[in-house]
């Protein structure tokens, strides 16, 4: 059971575990500093959880253990991942408000829509987003849009929506985003437009890693390649494919690997629906660093291949996409 097999340890215990299970060193960084880091600012469950890109003995008296792996190198991808994580939620934002302009644009030209049908038939098809909206009934922010556009009533101590007299440009601002593509992909269906429906190999990863970065979940945890279980579609293999620098080989095993398959999704999603200027605003900062933050301290990944190619790809798409 977990809780015999994984009982609560202070600090000083859980860096007592990686030193003498783990073999993790603490040459860089001394094990009271460390002990001060999980108190004061990471705990050992994201910081540990990064070890995972990083090689282990396979034979011998340390089989199991970590080579040469430093504690300062777990916590530099913490940090890393920390950088990134605040960029590409901007990135995934910038995204998601680009479709919702396009889409209010197209309908408030569209002389056969007067922004309520559709939502009408949209929830019609899909009741379950009543559900997703009562979710957001307590936001400061929906709420009073809610009491006023949607018809809601106590049930258990939580909000049920049953109804709505709703106009689109209202819905948006309650909706979830994966809820917000069904509708885009609802309205384009409906007047017959299937071109400018969004693929789902796309923005289905954009969508996965927005969440990742809004609820500030470890990114960077396991860069290795899984080749055959993340199965990149054609539009974003043939976008890395237009990067020269990049060969065949190396763009399948990476976009095998699941965070740098979302990101560059992401990156396809910001170069078709972000403005230019706004797209050229984001991407000085990812450019900038990956150019200068992301191989400050290279010894923290010199020992992992994992890292070090992920980090050298990474590079790359960006430089093709600049």
């Amino acid at each position: 059971m977990n809780c015999t097999d994984k009982p609560k340890l202070t600090s000083a215990q859980l860096v007592e575990k990686m030193r003498d299970e783990k073999g993790i060193l603490f040459n860089e960084m001394d094990e009271i500093s460390a002990e001060r880091y999980l108190r004061e600012h990471n705990n050992y469950f994201r910081t540990a959880a990064y070890r995972k890109n990083y090689p282990q003995y396979q034979a011998g008296p340390n089989t199991g253990k970590y080579i040469r792996l430093e504690f300062s190198y777990l916590c530099e991808l913490s940090k890393l991942d920390m950088y990134l994580r605040s960029i590409l939620l901007q990135m995934c934002l910038d995204v998601e408000h680009a479709l919702k302009v396009s889409l209010l644009s197209d309908i408030e030209d569209n002389p056969l829509e007067d922004g309520y049908s559709i939502v009408r038939a949209f929830l019609e098809k899909n009741p379950s987003v009543f559900r997703s909206i009562s979710h957001t009934s307590g936001s400061s922010f929906t709420q009073k849009l809610i009491l006023k556009y949607l018809t809601t009533h106590a049930e258990s101590e939580t909000m049920k929506t049953e109804s709505c007299d709703c106009p689109v440009w209202v819905l948006l601002e309650c909706i979830t985003f994966g809820d917000f593509v069904r509708l885009y992909n609802f309205y384009y269906e409906r007047c017959r437009k299937p071109d400018k429906c969004l693929e789902k190999g796309i923005v289905n990863p954009v969508r996965t890693l927005r969440n990742a970065c809004g609820h500030n979940s470890c990114m960077l945890f396991d860069l290795r390649e899984r080749t055959g279980k993340t199965r990149p579609g054609a539009t974003v293999t043939q976008f890395i494919a237009g990067i020269t620098t990049i060969g065949k080989k190396e763009r399948g095993k990476k976009l095998s690997c699941r965070p740098l398959f979302e990101i560059c999704c992401l990156l396809y999603a910001e170069h078709t629906y972000v403005t230019a200027d706004v797209r050229e605003n984001q991407m000085k900062k990812l450019r900038s660093f990956v150019d200068g933050r992301l191989f400050k301290h290279p010894e923290a990944f010199q020992e992992s291949q994992i890292v070090s190619s992920a980090f050298t790809f990474l590079l790359k798409i960006v430089d093709g996409c600049c």
